[in-house]
């Protein structure tokens, strides 16, 4: 049989390129394998979104904690002194954000109070933050540190960018948000102060969004917060919902993590089914007017974005040639009697198929932040 020519693969034309790489099996080992052919397939697709790996606790540089957010943007936090900055990683912009221990009273007063916060970098302590968490790695201090971010799409720099930050040391029923420039963090009240604060949050088209570990949401005026809405918790949940913000979970065979994610037109509910420590499904729901007032409403899909959801931060970026949505999930477990584990999957909305795209070595050590999604 006579060999057949091999095409030129690289001889392809120019706009025929990005279509194929929007195509690519996933986002994270289909892109990334598009790009390695050559310089002008490289050229015809953005990077891909990675997983962004801790650093080692034992690495010199290990107090330096780095969150990332929305459109490459990341928080970076020195665990020293409790200051932190906004990153562009792929630019090198940067711009000042308060102190982690510096709040604001969101009543109206203009007074700072700070909170208490030491670094030890010893045996038996690591930081010490209010009057009584004492974190004995920077494991432990971050588990409990939240970001969220409004990142306009055509804003210079960083200019109308809100960045929403929640951790225990700033009180347990409280969220707290900043601009680039403010000198300290305004803190936002639960309409409800009983029990512990929120769990996950988000800004979106000028307003707040608080989500309870009880399922209930509050809405806010972003300028005025005034408490605008309480959303009831999400239909058809029999199972317990669960949280990585308190280092507690559902001691159950099955349970829901939860993650609210703002896109350009609609704020978003991703809803994670754990059956054995895994994830096994994805629904996803959407902010919505009813009769009765705002709700969630199932949806078969948050339409062409791609999502990335990690315990901490969610991100997403526009899928304008696959036509449905992909999530791609990290899920880590660092319970008692549990072995611990992390991994990334893919789950595609239109065909159901769930896959594992990576995992986390079972010899790694203990790292210093946590795994997360990081889109350049």
């Amino acid at each position: 049989m006579a060999n057949q020519e091999q095409p030129d693969w690289s001889s392809l034309p120019l706009d025929l390129l990005p279509l194929i790489g929007q195509r690519s099996r996933d986002a994270v080992t289909g892109v990334a394998a598009f790009r390695s052919v050559c310089r002008a397939w490289r050229a015809a697709v953005g990077p891909a979104p990675r997983l962004l790996l801790p650093r080692a606790g034992s690495e010199p540089d290990q107090h330096v904690l780095v969150f990332p957010l929305s459109r490459g943007w990341s928080v970076v936090v020195d665990a020293r002194d409790a200051s932190c900055h906004l990153s562009h990683l792929a630019t090198g912009a940067t711009a000042a954000l308060p102190k982690l221990n510096a709040v604001r009273d969101g009543s109206g007063g203009g007074g700072i109070t700070h909170i208490t916060y030491e670094h030890r970098p010893d045996a038996e302590t690591a930081i010490h933050a209010s009057e009584i968490f004492y974190f004995h790695t920077y494991l432990g201090f971050t588990d409990l540190l939240r970001f969220a971010a409004h990142v306009p799409r055509d804003a210079p720099a960083t200019a109308g960018m809100t960045i929403m930050m929640y951790h225990t040391m700033q009180g347990r029923t409280g969220t707290l948000f900043c601009r680039p420039g403010d000198t300290a963090w305004t803190k936002v009240e639960k309409p409800n102060p009983v029990g512990y604060g929120f769990f996950d949050f988000a800004y979106h088209d000028g307003k707040m969004f608080g989500l309870d570990i009880n399922g209930e949401m509050a809405v806010y005026d972003a300028a005025t917060l005034n408490v605008l809405h309480v959303v009831q918790g999400l239909p058809v949940t029999p199972k317990l919902l669960a949280n990585k913000m308190y280092g507690f979970r559902a001691e159950l065979e099955e349970f829901y993590y939860v993650h609210l994610v703002s896109l350009p037109t609609k704020l978003v509910l991703v809803r994670t089914n754990v059956t054995s420590s895994r994830p096994v499904a994805f629904n996803i729901f959407e902010l919505g007017s009813t009769a009765e007032g705002l709700a969630w409403l199932k949806v078969n899909d948050a339409g062409n974005y791609e999502l990335f959801v990690d315990g901490y931060h969610t991100a997403f970026r526009e899928n304008g040639a696959n036509g449905c949505t992909r999530i791609y999930y990290v899920h880590d477990e660092h319970w008692p009697m549990v072995p611990c584990t992390t991994a990334a999957y893919c789950y595609d909305m239109q065909d159901n198929k769930l896959e594992c795209v990576y995992r986390v070595p079972e010899d790694s050590p203990e790292l210093s932040t946590k795994p997360s999604w990081f889109l350049p």
